[in-house]
This record gives structure tokens, C-alpha cells and sequence, in this order.
């Protein structure tokens, strides 16, 4: 008796989810999604991702860009690799660089791009020392540090940044980085959920 209730438990816990998705497939095979619904909800997610980043870093700007084609080139029609930033927090009294970078081709940072492919990360905590090429980019936006850290998709392909900046010149510790970490972690996850949900 008790050897029956328990594979009738089993048949139950292991069957009784692959019928529920069979079903769901049999019955609703093409359910539409809401390609706009999808985009203010996975926006919102991040908005408030970057919202709690600001705080707890206490940063004065917080962005995320992606990498995307940006054209093609004559005459072999090879794409042309850009970026653009698609998310950014800022204190108030800094400026936003967002509409600063809008497709920009990836060439133009080529040695910030190579560090972080290579890396996985870029630490500028002054611009005295090593800069990869960005001291003229956080000049002209008032930043005296900055921190970058590549997005990678569950496949590790880097598809974005995450970048960090402050108005004076802060150094990162050991808990700065654990933590940035893992919402580069959480932020590439759902961006790659995102764009790999089908239309």
C-alpha cells in the first residue's frame, strides 16, 4: 500500500508538470506576446536596478549600453559594429550622456573595448594613471572616476557595458565590487531574456 502511494506520488510530481505544458502548447500553440508590454516591463525592471545601484554606490552616474549593428559598410555590406547607451541615472546637477552616445561605432574606443572583451572590467579610479582612452569622455562629462564592466548574454558574449562614474574621485573596495558585479550579472540576464523572448 505505501509502495503504491509513492509511485502514484512520483508518476504524479514527475508527469503531472510535462502534462500541464503539453497543454498549454496543445491548446494556446500561438499565443501572441506584446512586443511594447515586454519593453516597459523589462525597462522598468532595469530603471529600478539603476535607481538602487545609485544609491547604494552613491554615484553621480550610472548608465548601460548595447552593442548593435549601426549600418552596413560599402561595397562587402559587412555590418558595422555600435554602440549606444540605452539606460542612464544621474544625480541631480550632472549632466546626462546619453544623447552623446547614440551610434557610435565601436572603433572609436577601440583600446576601452579591447580591456573590457579581454577582462571583463576597467577601474579608473583617477585619471592620473592608466584611462584607456576616456579621459576625454569623462572630462567632458565632469567625471573624475570611472568603472566599467562588461554585460555578457548566459552564453558569455559581451553584448553591453555597465559604467559607473563619480563627480570626485572614489576608489572601489572589495564589497563595491562584489556588488557591482552582481548586477552586471542580473542586469545582462534580463537583457538577454529580453531580446531572446520571441516576437
Amino acid at each position: 500500500m505505501v509502495v503504491t502511494t509513492i509511485i502514484v506520488a512520483l508518476i504524479t510530481a514527475v508527469f503531472g508538470p510535462i502534462a500541464v505544458a503539453w497543454a498549454k502548447n496543445k491548446f494556446r500553440p500561438n499565443e501572441k506576446t506584446y512586443p511594447l508590454e515586454d519593453a516597459i516591463n523589462v525597462n522598468a525592471i532595469i530603471d529600478d536596478q539603476l535607481e538602487s545601484m545609485m544609491v547604494e554606490m552613491e554615484a553621480d552616474r550610472i548608465w548601460v549600453s548595447q552593442f548593435h549593428n549601426g549600418g552596413h559598410f560599402y561595397p562587402t555590406g559587412k555590418s558595422i559594429q555600435k554602440f549606444s547607451i540605452f539606460y542612464e541615472k544621474t544625480t541631480p546637477g550632472t549632466l546626462p550622456s546619453q544623447h552623446t552616445f547614440q551610434n557610435i561605432p565601436c572603433s572609436l574606443f577601440a583600446k576601452s573595448l579591447a580591456e573590457l572583451n579581454r577582462e571583463g572590467e576597467i577601474s579608473v579610479p583617477s585619471f592620473d594613471g592608466e584611462c584607456y582612452g576616456l579621459r576625454s569622455v569623462a572630462e567632458a562629462h565632469g567625471s573624475e572616476s570611472f568603472y566599467l564592466i562588461a554585460l555578457e548574454d548566459l552564453n558569455g558574449k559581451f553584448t553591453g557595458t555597465l559604467a559607473i562614474s563619480y563627480n570626485e574621485e572614489y576608489k572601489f573596495n572589495k564589497e563595491d565590487w562584489i556588488y557591482i558585479r552582481q548586477k552586471a550579472g542580473v542586469i545582462g540576464t534580463l537583457l538577454d531574456n529580453y531580446l531572446n523572448t520571441p516576437k
